[in-house]
C-alpha cells in the first residue's frame, strides 16, 4: 500500500467526490499532530510505528473547510516490506548487508524419508552439520554400524518429537534415511554462535583444501577463516584437532609415519637415481634410529655451488619430538676443499674432528657475539655491553694480524683483560678470525643460511618424519625449478648480485694510482695509503682479494692497469653460467598410486619416547660457549663434562 492507494481508499469510503479537498493528520508519542500530506510523509508515519512499536496508527481525515468529517485507524501490519527504516538512518546505526556463509547449505542436508547417503559416515557428518545449522542439539539413542538412531537433545524434558532412523542397505552398503519427523516441539531453536557438538570431526571436512595447500597455517588463523566463511566460531583446540586430522588423512597417524619411510626410500631412489637416503633400524627393537636424504639433482648442483657448507639442527616438534639436522650450500647469487660453518654444538664439533679433520671449520659470528654479551650478564650495562660487542666485531673482522691485535688491545681495555682473555682461549683464531683463516671463506661471517632454513620449514617440522620429509621435498624441488627459470633470463655474466657487486668495486678503484713493480706484481696507492698488488697469486695486502675471493678495488685497479679481463680473475663459482648449472639437475616428482603395491613390508616402530614433566620447551639448543665451563674432576680440564662422563685419555706414570 502506497500513499495514493490511502488516498483513493478514503475518497471510497468517505464518498469524496473529485471537486472535494480534505488533508490528513496523525499524532505519534514525538508529536501531536503530523501532517500526511505525500509519499514521503506516509514512509514516515509506518517507520515511527515501527519505532514506537505501536499497533495501530489513528488518521484523522479533514476537510478544507475546517470541519472534521470522519476519523479512522489503520493497522500496521508489516511496516517492514512498505518500509526500510535504513533510508532514515545514519551510516553508523543502519544494518550491514547481510552475509551468507557456506555453512547456510548445512540446513538443507537432511530433508526426507527415504534419502540416500554414500555411506554411514557420510550421514553421520551431515547430520552433525544440519544440527549445528539448525540450532538444535540431538542424541543418539542407537549408533552402530548399520543403524543410526537420533533424537531430540529436549526429548526427556519437553518430550520433543524430533526424530531421524536409518540404515545400511546390505546391497550397496549406502545409507537411507527409513523414518524422519523434522518437527520440534520443545521450546525453541536458536542457533548460537558456537555450537558443542561442532568438533574437530566437522572443521576438519571445512578446512582440508586449505591445509593441504597450506600446512603452516597456524590454529588461530584457522579460528579466524572458519569465522569468516562459516559464520561459527571453534576454540583453539578444536582448530588444533582438526589440522591434525587433516594431515593424517594425508599421511595416516604419526606412529605409521615411520613404516612408510621405506616405501620413501624406495620412491626416490627409483626417480631420482643417484641420490643417497640411509634408513637406520634398530635390528633387535626394529625401532627407528634416523634417516639421511640427498637428491641427485642437489648432488650434482653443489658441484656448480660455493665450497661451503652451513650445518645446523633444529627440534623437531612433532609427537616424536627429534632433531633435524641440516646441511645448507650457498650459490654464487651472492681441487675443493669444503668449509663448514656452525655454531658450535658439541655434537657437531666431535663430527668434524672425525669425519672432516683437515676441512676449514668457521664459527658463526653472530653465536659468538651472544656467547661474550653472556660474560656480561649483570657485570655492566647495556652501554657497556654494546661498547665491547662493537670492539670485539673489528677484531673479528681485522685482515692483518697486526691490525688483529691492535684491535684486541683495545677489547682488553673496554671488556676487561681477564674475561677477554678466558673467552678468546676457548676459540681457536682459526676458526673465527679473518686473519689467522686457513682457507677461502667467501667473505661469509655467519651461519645465517642455516638459520634461514631452520625457519623456512617451521611447518614442516610439526610433521611426523615421512610427511616432513615429504612436503620438504617439494619445496625444495618448486624452489630448485623458479630458480632455474628466473636464472634463463639473465644476460650479465655474472650473477645479478655479484655484477651489481663488481661494479661497485670498479667505481671504487677509480681514485687509485697504479704502479707496475715487475711482472704481475702492482703497487696501488691513494693520496694515503698504498697496497701490494700480485694478480698472478691473486693476493692483495689488504688480505680481501684472499678472504673473500672477489677481487678488491685495489685489484681491480690492477688489473685494469694491466689492460687485463676483470672477469678472468673472478672465481667461475659467482659466474650465472654457473648458477644456471646449480639448478639444472632438478628434483624428479613421486607418485604414490602404486604405494600400496610396494615389494617393501617394513614395519618400523616409532623411537620410544616419554613426555617430560612441565611445560613444553620452546627455546633453541645452546651452542657451545653459551653453557658454563665446569673442571672435571677426572683429568682436570675446564669443559663440559664432569669425572663420571670424561672420556680424555690419561697419561699413566709408572
Amino acid at each position: 500500500m502506497n500513499y495514493s492507494d490511502l488516498i483513493q481508499s478514503i475518497r471510497k469510503r468517505f464518498k469524496f467526490s473529485s471537486n472535494d479537498s480534505f488533508h490528513l493528520e496523525y499524532s505519534s508519542p514525538a508529536c501531536s499532530s503530523v501532517y500526511l500530506d505525500n509519499e514521503s510523509d506516509f514512509k514516515m508515519l509506518f517507520c515511527c510505528a515501527k519505532i514506537y512499536h505501536m499497533d495501530n496508527v489513528l488518521v484523522t481525515v479533514v476537510k478544507d473547510v475546517g470541519k472534521s468529517c470522519s476519523s479512522t485507524s489503520v493497522v500496521v501490519d508489516d511496516c517492514a516490506e512498505m518500509i526500510d527504516e535504513n533510508d532514515y538512518l545514519g551510516d553508523a546505526f543502519k544494518d550491514g548487508p547481510q552475509k551468507f556463509f557456506l555453512s547456510d547449505e548445512w540446513g538443507s542436508y537432511l530433508s526426507h524419508a527415504g534419502q540416500k547417503f554414500e555411506s554411514i559416515a557420510d550421514f553421520r557428518d551431515k547430520l552433525r552439520k544440519f544440527a549445528v545449522q539448525s540450532g538444535f542439539h540431538y542424541v543418539l539413542s542407537r549408533n552402530d554400524s548399520i543403524y543410526v538412531n537420533a533424537v531430540c537433545a529436549n526429548r526427556d524434558v519437553d518430550h520433543c518429537g524430533w526424530e531421524v532412523l536409518g540404515s545400511v542397505a546390505s546391497i550397496n552398503q549406502c545409507f537411507y534415511i527409513t523414518r524422519f519427523n523434522n518437527v520440534h516441539t520443545c521450546r525453541g531453536m536458536i542457533r548460537n554462535r558456537s555450537h558443542r557438538q561442532l568438533g574437530s570431526k566437522i572443521v576438519r571436512t571445512c578446512i582440508e583444501s586449505t591445509v593441504c595447500l597450506n600446512l603452516g597455517l597456524k590454529p588461530r588463523e584457522i579460528m579466524s577463516n572458519f569465522k569468516s566463511t562459516y559464520g561459527y566460531e571453534i576454540s583453539y583446540k578444536v582448530a588444533s584437532r582438526a589440522k591434525k586430522r587433516c594431515v593424517e588423512k594425508m599421511y595416516g597417524s604419526e606412529c605409521d609415519s615411520f613404516s612408510m619411510l621405506s616405501w620413501f626410500r624406495e620412491a626416490v631412489l627409483e626417480t631420482n637415481p643417484g641420490s643417497s637416503v640411509v634408513l637406520e633400524v634398530d635390528e633387535s627393537t626394529e625401532r627407528f634410529k634416523r634417516v639421511f636424504v640427498a637428491y641427485a639433482g642437489q648432488i650434482q648442483g653443489f658441484k656448480f655451488s660455493l665450497p661451503v657448507l652451513y650445518v645446523d639442527g633444529a627440534f623437531g616438534k612433532s609427537k616424536y619430538k627429534g632433531q633435524i639436522l641440516a646441511a645448507t650450500g650457498r650459490n654464487g647469487n651472492k681441487g675443493r676443499i669444503i668449509t663448514f660453518i656452525s655454531d658450535r654444538g658439541v655434537g657437531l664439533l666431535k663430527a668434524f674432528d672425525l669425519i672432516f679433520p683437515g676441512n676449514p671449520h668457521l664459527y658463526c659470528y653472530h653465536h659468538l657475539r651472544y656467547n661474550l654479551s653472556r660474560k656480561y650478564k649483570n657485570k655492566g650495562g647495556e652501554i657497556v655491553v654494546a661498547d665491547v660487542l662493537q670492539k670485539f666485531f673489528k677484531v673479528a673482522y681485522a685482515s692483518t694480524e697486526k691490525s688483529f691485535y691492535f684491535h684486541l688491545k683495545n677489547l682488553r681495555d673496554e671488556g676487561g683483560a681477564a674475561t677477554i682473555d678466558e673467552f678468546i682461549r676457548e676459540i681457536p683464531l682459526e676458526h673465527w678470525c679473518r686473519a689467522f683463516f686457513k682457507g677461502c671463506r667467501y667473505g661469509i661471517m655467519a651461519n645465517g643460511i642455516a638459520e634461514s632454513f631452520n625457519n623456512w620449514i617451521v611447518a614442516e617440522r610439526s610433521l611426523p618424519p615421512f610427511a616432513m620429509l615429504d612436503q620438504t621435498r617439494m619445496k625444495e624441488m618448486k624452489m630448485m625449478s623458479e630458480r632455474s627459470v628466473e636464472s634463463k633470463s639473465w644476460t650479465t655474466k655474472l650473477t645479478p648480485k655479484m655484477e651489481k657487486r663488481l661494479k661497485e668495486q670498479l667505481d671504487r678503484s677509480r681514485v687509485f694510482r697504479v704502479i707496475a713493480s715487475h711482472e704481475n706484481v702492482y703497487e696501488v696507492r691513494n693520496d694515503k695509503y698504498s697496497y701490494s698488488v700480485d694478480i698472478s697469486t691473486r693476493t692483495c695486502s689488504c688480505v680481501k682479494w684472499q678472504i673473500n675471493c672477489f677481487p678488491c678495488a685495489h685489484a681491480l685497479a690492477a688489473i685494469q692497469g694491466a689492460r687485463l679481463d676483470v672477469y678472468d680473475f673472478i672465481d667461475p663459482y659467482f659466474t650465472a653460467e654457473y648458477y644456471r648449472m646449480c639448478y639444472s639437475f632438478p628434483i624428479a616428482p613421486l607418485s604414490n598410486v602404486d604405494a600400496s603395491c610396494s615389494s617393501t613390508e617394513d614395519f618400523i616402530l616409532p623411537p620410544v619416547t616419554k613426555r617430560p614433566a612441565g611445560r613444553p620447551k620452546s627455546k633453541r639448543i645452546a651452542s657451545a660457549g653459551e653453557k658454563k665451563l665446569i673442571r672435571c674432576g677426572r683429568c682436570n680440564k675446564m669443559g663440559h663434562h664432569n669425572k663420571k662422563s670424561c672420556t680424555e685419555p690419561l697419561n699413566m706414570l709408572l
